[in-house]
């Protein structure tokens, strides 16, 4: 099996309402995603995202996550998607760094694996059994009071 082409997406993710980081000095209302699809000459396509934190906290951002794909994908054309230690080794003296954006490209892959071995992720990464995955919820900066108020709200809401 081969990687035939690498598709990304750009899509804006508004957040339900504005987040602050750094004492207020920091807001976001958004978050810049990139939907990344991996075709192969076996007719499978495998799907992963990258959606940095905003442009501001960490050093990784969603044009980087575009401009680092555009950088990788011909160096991926005709590679075999199911060889994961491979890929990495290729991304990795393609672009060395920039773990953001080689994560949805390694989250594709493994998407494709799953479904040419027709084996869920779970047992695929090593696990005895499927098990639920506690998700967590990031608190936006505000006084001790409002900071409460988001905890026990996002807690209501089962993180």
């Amino acid at each position: 099996m081969k990687i035939t082409r690498v598709t990304a997406w750009q899509l804006d993710l508004p957040l339900t309402q504005p987040y602050f980081l750094s004492g207020g000095r920091l807001r976001f209302d958004r978050l810049d995603s990139t939907l990344v699809r991996i075709d192969t000459d076996e007719g499978l396509s495998g799907w992963g995202e990258s959606c940095p934190w905003g442009q501001t906290y960490l050093p990784a951002h969603g044009p980087g996550v575009r401009a680092g794909l555009q950088s990788l994908t011909p160096a991926l054309l005709g590679h075999d998607p199911c060889a994961l230690d491979d890929l990495n080794r290729v991304m990795d003296i393609t672009l060395p760094g920039h773990a953001y954006v080689k994560s949805a490209i390694d989250m594709a892959c493994w998407d494709i694996l799953g479904k040419f071995t027709t084996m869920p992720l779970w047992r695929l990464f090593g696990g005895s059994a499927a098990e639920p995955v506690n998700v967590n919820s990031s608190i936006s900066t505000g006084t001790p009071e409002e900071m409460l108020a988001l905890i026990n709200r996002a807690s209501k809401q089962g993180y």
